[in-house]
């Protein structure tokens, strides 16, 4: 028997040491996968994410400041809870998710405009 062999497959408590790490990433992973999806098996069609996504984005460049106070206000909630609320919390975003995908796009749509506005923003200050 060969002791050097290489083992095939990733353990439980690998997965689990490695969503204890980056749990964000996993979790907006999930949220923007679920979303993804269930936009296609909801009342709305695909198109609607994508439309609410770039309204998302063209509010939050006309309004960055309000966007910016918006996103920091519930960020600043969540993260105030203690972890069995924090959980709850996470199953509610995934159930929103799967029901109102569209909600979804228009946060990440609200997001990457605040991002991109921020970053072209600093990017011509730098000359």
């Amino acid at each position: 028997m060969d002791l050097n062999k290489k083992k095939e497959g990733v353990s439980v408590k690998e997965i689990e040491d490695f969503a204890r790490k980056h749990r964000f990433e996993v979790f907006f992973c999930a949220l923007f996968g679920l979303a993804c999806i269930f936009s296609f098996y909801s009342f709305f069609r695909p198109g609607w994410s994508i439309v609410l996504a770039a309204v998302g984005g063209i509010l939050s460049v006309i309004f960055p400041t309000k966007t910016d106070l918006f996103v920091r206000k519930i960020l600043k909630f969540v993260f105030s809870q203690e972890a069995t609320l924090l959980i709850v919390l996470g199953v509610v975003g995934l159930v929103f998710a799967i029901f109102l995908p569209l909600l979804v796009f228009l946060l990440m749509g609200l997001c990457a405009g605040r991002a991109l506005y921020q970053m072209a923003i600093d990017s011509s200050q730098m000359r």
